[in-house]
Protein backbone atom coordinates (compact mmCIF):
# COMPACT_ATOMS: atom_id res chain seq x y z
CA UNK A 1 0.00 0.00 0.00
CA UNK A 2 1.25 3.48 -0.85
CA UNK A 3 2.31 5.73 1.97
CA UNK A 4 -0.40 8.17 3.05
CA UNK A 5 0.76 11.28 4.93
CA UNK A 6 -0.36 11.21 8.55
CA UNK A 7 -0.53 7.42 8.69
CA UNK A 8 2.22 5.41 10.41
CA UNK A 9 3.79 2.60 8.52
CA UNK A 10 2.52 -0.79 9.63
CA UNK A 11 6.01 -1.91 10.45
CA UNK A 12 6.29 1.00 12.91
CA UNK A 13 3.26 -0.12 14.93
CA UNK A 14 4.98 -3.14 16.56
CA UNK A 15 7.88 -0.83 17.42
CA UNK A 16 5.49 1.57 19.13
CA UNK A 17 3.97 -1.30 21.08
CA UNK A 18 7.42 -2.51 22.03
CA UNK A 19 8.38 0.92 23.37
CA UNK A 20 5.24 1.08 25.50
CA UNK A 21 5.98 -2.35 26.96
CA UNK A 22 9.51 -1.29 27.74
CA UNK A 23 8.24 1.89 29.38
CA UNK A 24 5.86 -0.13 31.53
CA UNK A 25 8.65 -2.49 32.51
CA UNK A 26 10.88 0.46 33.34
CA UNK A 27 8.12 1.92 35.54
CA UNK A 28 7.76 -1.40 37.35
CA UNK A 29 11.53 -1.63 37.86
CA UNK A 30 11.61 1.89 39.31
CA UNK A 31 8.79 1.04 41.70
CA UNK A 32 10.58 -2.13 42.76
CA UNK A 33 13.79 -0.16 43.32
CA UNK A 34 11.97 2.44 45.39
CA UNK A 35 10.31 -0.29 47.46
CA UNK A 36 13.61 -2.07 48.03
CA UNK A 37 15.25 1.22 49.05
CA UNK A 38 12.40 2.01 51.45
CA UNK A 39 12.65 -1.48 52.98
CA UNK A 40 16.38 -0.97 53.45
CA UNK A 41 15.84 2.38 55.15
CA UNK A 42 13.26 0.84 57.47
CA UNK A 43 15.66 -1.98 58.35
CA UNK A 44 18.44 0.50 59.11
CA UNK A 45 16.06 2.63 61.15
CA UNK A 46 15.01 -0.39 63.18
CA UNK A 47 18.61 -1.37 63.86
CA UNK A 48 19.51 2.18 64.86
CA UNK A 49 16.52 2.49 67.18
CA UNK A 50 17.50 -0.78 68.87
CA UNK A 51 21.07 0.50 69.06
CA UNK A 52 20.02 3.74 70.75
CA UNK A 53 17.66 1.90 73.09
CA UNK A 54 20.50 -0.35 74.20
CA UNK A 55 22.74 2.65 74.87
CA UNK A 56 20.12 4.44 76.94
CA UNK A 57 19.34 1.28 78.92
CA UNK A 58 23.02 0.84 79.75
CA UNK A 59 23.25 4.48 80.80
CA UNK A 60 20.19 4.04 83.03
CA UNK A 61 21.81 0.95 84.56
CA UNK A 62 24.82 3.08 85.49
CA UNK A 63 22.47 5.63 87.05
CA UNK A 64 20.98 2.95 89.32
CA UNK A 65 24.45 2.55 90.78
CA UNK A 66 24.48 6.24 91.68
CA UNK A 67 20.96 7.12 92.89
CA UNK A 68 21.68 10.82 93.46
CA UNK A 69 22.10 11.52 89.75
CA UNK A 70 18.38 11.26 88.90
CA UNK A 71 17.76 12.37 85.31
CA UNK A 72 21.38 13.46 84.99
CA UNK A 73 22.02 11.51 81.79
CA UNK A 74 19.09 13.12 79.97
CA UNK A 75 20.11 16.61 81.05
CA UNK A 76 23.68 15.98 79.91
CA UNK A 77 22.34 14.91 76.53
CA UNK A 78 20.15 18.02 76.23
CA UNK A 79 22.85 20.47 77.33
CA UNK A 80 25.53 18.84 75.17
CA UNK A 81 23.30 18.76 72.09
CA UNK A 82 22.46 22.47 72.35
CA UNK A 83 26.12 23.42 72.83
CA UNK A 84 27.13 21.32 69.82
CA UNK A 85 24.41 22.88 67.65
CA UNK A 86 25.56 26.36 68.66
CA UNK A 87 29.14 25.43 67.76
CA UNK A 88 27.90 24.57 64.26
CA UNK A 89 29.08 20.98 64.01
CA UNK A 90 27.40 18.65 61.51
CA UNK A 91 23.96 17.11 62.05
CA UNK A 92 25.45 13.59 62.10
CA UNK A 93 27.96 14.59 64.76
CA UNK A 94 25.24 16.23 66.83
CA UNK A 95 23.18 13.04 66.65
CA UNK A 96 26.15 10.95 67.76
CA UNK A 97 26.75 13.31 70.68
CA UNK A 98 23.08 13.30 71.66
CA UNK A 99 23.00 9.54 72.12
CA UNK A 100 26.61 8.94 73.19
CA UNK A 101 26.82 11.63 75.90
CA UNK A 102 24.47 9.77 78.30
CA UNK A 103 27.15 7.05 78.39
CA UNK A 104 29.83 9.34 79.86
CA UNK A 105 29.71 7.63 83.28
CA UNK A 106 28.96 4.08 82.08
CA UNK A 107 32.24 2.96 83.64
CA UNK A 108 30.71 3.48 87.09
CA UNK A 109 29.19 0.05 86.62
CA UNK A 110 32.66 -1.21 87.50
CA UNK A 111 33.07 0.89 90.67
CA UNK A 112 32.19 -0.68 94.06
CA UNK A 113 29.00 0.69 95.62
CA UNK A 114 30.76 1.48 98.91
CA UNK A 115 32.85 4.03 97.01
CA UNK A 116 30.30 5.22 94.47
CA UNK A 117 27.59 5.86 97.07
CA UNK A 118 29.78 7.10 99.91
CA UNK A 119 28.22 10.31 101.32
CA UNK A 120 31.51 11.56 102.77
CA UNK A 121 34.69 12.69 101.05
CA UNK A 122 36.63 9.88 99.39
CA UNK A 123 40.02 8.86 100.70
CA UNK A 124 43.00 9.12 98.28
CA UNK A 125 42.82 5.37 97.63
CA UNK A 126 39.07 5.50 97.06
CA UNK A 127 39.48 8.44 94.71
CA UNK A 128 42.07 6.49 92.75
CA UNK A 129 39.52 3.71 92.26
CA UNK A 130 36.74 6.18 91.37
CA UNK A 131 38.82 7.75 88.61
CA UNK A 132 39.06 4.37 86.91
CA UNK A 133 35.46 4.72 85.70
CA UNK A 134 36.75 6.73 82.73
CA UNK A 135 39.00 3.98 81.37
CA UNK A 136 36.48 1.25 82.28
CA UNK A 137 33.79 3.02 80.26
CA UNK A 138 36.14 3.62 77.33
CA UNK A 139 37.19 -0.04 77.18
CA UNK A 140 33.57 -1.15 76.94
CA UNK A 141 33.23 0.29 73.43
CA UNK A 142 36.74 0.98 72.15
CA UNK A 143 36.70 -1.93 69.67
CA UNK A 144 33.28 -1.11 68.25
CA UNK A 145 32.87 -0.32 64.56
CA UNK A 146 29.84 1.84 65.31
CA UNK A 147 30.58 5.61 65.13
CA UNK A 148 28.02 6.07 67.90
CA UNK A 149 29.70 3.63 70.28
CA UNK A 150 33.17 4.93 69.39
CA UNK A 151 31.91 8.38 70.36
CA UNK A 152 30.65 6.92 73.65
CA UNK A 153 34.09 5.41 74.29
CA UNK A 154 35.81 8.72 73.52
CA UNK A 155 33.48 10.67 75.81
CA UNK A 156 33.82 8.18 78.67
CA UNK A 157 37.61 8.47 78.50
CA UNK A 158 37.92 12.24 78.08
CA UNK A 159 35.09 14.03 79.91
CA UNK A 160 37.20 14.48 83.08
CA UNK A 161 40.19 15.91 81.27
CA UNK A 162 40.80 19.61 81.96
CA UNK A 163 41.78 22.32 79.51
CA UNK A 164 44.89 23.21 81.54
CA UNK A 165 46.10 19.60 81.57
CA UNK A 166 45.33 18.88 85.22
CA UNK A 167 42.51 16.41 84.56
CA UNK A 168 42.44 12.63 84.31
CA UNK A 169 43.06 9.91 83.20
CA UNK A 170 45.64 11.08 80.64
CA UNK A 171 46.36 14.69 81.56
CA UNK A 172 45.40 15.92 78.08
CA UNK A 173 45.63 19.67 77.52
CA UNK A 174 43.70 22.16 75.39
CA UNK A 175 42.60 20.91 71.97
CA UNK A 176 44.28 17.56 72.64
CA UNK A 177 41.06 16.76 74.46
CA UNK A 178 38.46 15.49 71.93
CA UNK A 179 35.72 18.01 71.15
CA UNK A 180 32.98 15.74 72.49
CA UNK A 181 34.91 15.36 75.74
CA UNK A 182 35.24 19.14 76.10
CA UNK A 183 31.53 19.67 75.47
CA UNK A 184 30.38 16.96 77.88
CA UNK A 185 32.86 18.20 80.51
CA UNK A 186 31.05 21.55 80.62
CA UNK A 187 27.58 20.02 80.62
CA UNK A 188 28.60 17.59 83.37
CA UNK A 189 30.08 20.28 85.62
CA UNK A 190 27.14 22.62 85.16
CA UNK A 191 24.56 19.96 85.93
CA UNK A 192 26.52 18.78 88.97
CA UNK A 193 26.59 22.33 90.35
CA UNK A 194 22.87 23.06 89.90
CA UNK A 195 21.73 19.60 91.08
CA UNK A 196 21.36 18.21 94.58
CA UNK A 197 23.76 15.49 95.67
CA UNK A 198 24.06 13.42 98.84
CA UNK A 199 27.00 15.59 99.88
CA UNK A 200 25.63 19.04 98.88
CA UNK A 201 22.59 21.16 98.07
CA UNK A 202 21.85 22.41 94.56
CA UNK A 203 23.15 25.84 93.54
CA UNK A 204 20.86 28.32 91.81
CA UNK A 205 20.94 28.59 88.01
CA UNK A 206 22.73 31.96 87.99
CA UNK A 207 25.31 30.66 90.45
CA UNK A 208 25.95 27.75 88.11
CA UNK A 209 26.48 30.15 85.21
CA UNK A 210 28.96 32.23 87.21
CA UNK A 211 30.82 29.09 88.26
CA UNK A 212 31.13 27.93 84.64
CA UNK A 213 32.55 31.35 83.70
CA UNK A 214 35.17 30.98 86.43
CA UNK A 215 36.40 27.70 84.91
CA UNK A 216 37.10 29.08 81.41
CA UNK A 217 40.69 28.40 80.44
CA UNK A 218 41.53 26.15 83.38
CA UNK A 219 38.99 23.33 83.70
CA UNK A 220 36.94 24.17 80.60
CA UNK A 221 37.59 25.18 76.99
CA UNK A 222 37.05 28.99 76.93
CA UNK A 223 35.52 28.85 73.43
CA UNK A 224 32.93 26.32 74.57
CA UNK A 225 32.24 28.41 77.68
CA UNK A 226 31.59 31.44 75.43
CA UNK A 227 29.22 29.38 73.29
CA UNK A 228 27.45 28.10 76.40
CA UNK A 229 26.92 31.66 77.65
CA UNK A 230 25.51 32.73 74.28
CA UNK A 231 22.76 30.11 74.53
CA UNK A 232 22.06 30.73 78.22
CA UNK A 233 18.37 31.29 77.44
CA UNK A 234 18.07 27.82 75.89
CA UNK A 235 20.01 26.27 78.76
CA UNK A 236 17.65 27.99 81.19
CA UNK A 237 14.63 26.42 79.47
CA UNK A 238 16.15 22.94 79.84
CA UNK A 239 16.96 23.67 83.46
CA UNK A 240 13.46 24.98 84.25
CA UNK A 241 11.78 22.03 82.54
CA UNK A 242 13.82 19.58 84.59
CA UNK A 243 13.12 21.49 87.79
CA UNK A 244 9.40 21.15 87.10
CA UNK A 245 9.77 17.43 86.42
CA UNK A 246 11.78 16.92 89.60
CA UNK A 247 9.23 18.84 91.66
CA UNK A 248 6.40 16.74 90.24
CA UNK A 249 8.27 13.51 91.08
CA UNK A 250 8.96 14.65 94.64
CA UNK A 251 5.35 15.70 95.19
CA UNK A 252 4.10 12.38 93.80
CA UNK A 253 6.46 10.44 96.06
CA UNK A 254 5.28 12.42 99.10
CA UNK A 255 1.64 11.65 98.29
CA UNK A 256 2.44 7.94 98.10
CA UNK A 257 4.18 8.11 101.48
CA UNK A 258 1.19 9.91 103.04
CA UNK A 259 -1.27 7.25 101.93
Amino acid sequence: MAYIPGRKKKEEEPERGKKNSTAKLDDIDVLRLKKAHQDLLEAHRGVRESHVEMILNLAIAAEYKDPDTGNHILRISDYSTEIAAALGISADQIEHLRYASPMHDIGKLGIPDKILQKPAKLTPDEWKVMKQHTSIGARMFQSSKSPLLRAASEIAMSHHEKFDGSGYPNGLKGKEIPLFGRIVALADVFDAVVSKRCYKEASAFDEGIIYIQSLAGNHLDPDIVDTFLKIKTIIRKIYDANQSIQKFIEESNNKVLDV
